[in-house]
């Protein structure tokens, strides 16, 4: 009838309800009478583990610094660098 989640939120099964963990919510409270009636809720899905991407996109520096860099060592053509210095002339830090 209920299923955990990797939060402290519980979900109903039958219409799919997302119930918070508040005393003062009623179905929080349906849920812990349900609890203590010896019932026991299905278990939290597994979490995944991360992908080589989420990896890498969470150990990457963001990427207008790696832009930034790739500017500073001159490595765009030059149009672009054009265009991006006058952009940083028009606002300087």
């Amino acid at each position: 009838m209920y299923k955990l989640t990797d939060t402290t939120t519980i979900i109903r099964i039958s219409d799919k309800a997302l119930i918070p963990a508040d005393p003062a919510n009623t179905d929080y409270a349906n849920y812990l009478e349900w609890v203590e009636a010896g019932n026991t809720a299905t278990a939290a899905d597994a979490i995944p583990d991360p992908t080589y991407q989420e990896n890498r996109v969470s150990e990457y520096p963001p990427i207008g610094d790696q832009l930034d860099a790739l500017y500073h060592a001159g490595v765009f053509p030059d149009a672009m660098a054009a265009s991006i210095k006058a952009i940083k002339d028009k606002y300087p830090k």
